[in-house]
């Protein structure tokens, strides 16, 4: 346990998004500058916690077949948070914001490394949850995907925010912008928008951002053990190799 985490933060990369306080009242704001198409690791710094955060500093020793290190390329949670998915399944789940640059520049590689994933791996998405702009996004997540639309709404959300300049950090912003793309009634939209499943997935959000004690995003919890954080990494492949390669010290350990 420590209350010092590692935190990345001026790259284009992994540590670049992290809470701020803002005004309870949630706005529309500037999109966010699109990160660099090579992003490049340039500070490190440490944040004081104020919680004691699940993640172990102890280092342990790695199996000489496995090449990246704890500390270095990935933390470990002094105990197992859980997952969402069966049993069966090692869980993969990206923490990310629709307002981070780097979790917009991230996703087209994740989407192309999904591809990759053997049939028991569960890739899923979790919103995260520090402050209500992070929430109103977050409910837009889940509308989506109750109306069965997330697929095909997530990317062009990314875009919308980082591309178009539109924030969609308003009921009616989003509510325009789903009814006037997919088909969908404004009517359906405004009852999934505040539906029993959706308020309930919100509630799960912000519970596994506690858990998983988010600092920054975009990054992969693997099986609810491990965090895609570390002073050593690079760029977005090195963090999805990191990821392939924490899935499979879980199937060794099985």
């Amino acid at each position: 346990m420590f209350r010092k985490l590692l935190a990345i933060t001026a790259l284009s990369i992994l540590a670049a998004c992290s809470p701020a306080p803002e005004n309870t009242t949630t706005q529309e704001a500037p999109a966010a500058e699109a990160a660099a198409t090579s992003p490049t690791i340039a500070d490190i710094v440490v944040v004081d916690a104020s919680v004691d955060a699940p993640l172990q500093t102890a280092r342990t020793a790695d199996p000489v077949e496995f090449k990246y290190k704890q500390g270095d390329h990935y933390e470990r949670f002094t105990n197992a948070q859980g997952t969402s998915s069966a049993p069966d399944k090692i869980e993969v789940a990206e923490v990310f914001w629709y307002g981070c640059p780097h979790c917009y520049s991230f996703e087209p590689y994740l989407k192309s490394w999904k591809k990759t994933l053997g049939p028991d791996v569960n890739l899923v998405q979790l919103p995260v949850m520090w402050n209500p702009t992070n929430e109103i996004h977050a409910r837009l997540f889940y509308t989506a995907q109750a109306l069965g639309i997330l697929e095909q709404a997530h990317g062009d959300i990314f875009q919308a925010i980082h591309t178009n300049g539109e924030m969609l950090a308003s009921e009616s912003a989003q509510r325009d912008f789903i009814t006037s793309r997919y088909g969908i009634s404004e009517e359906d939209f405004d009852k999934a928008y505040r539906s029993f499943s959706v308020n309930g997935k919100l509630q799960q959000a912000k519970n596994w951002t506690q858990r998983y004690q988010i600092r920054s995003v975009p990054v992969l919890i693997i099986n609810g053990k491990y965090a895609t954080v570390g002073t050593e990494l690079r760029d977005y492949e090195q963090i999805l190799d990191v990821a392939d390669e924490l899935i499979e010290r879980e199937r060794q350990d099985r």
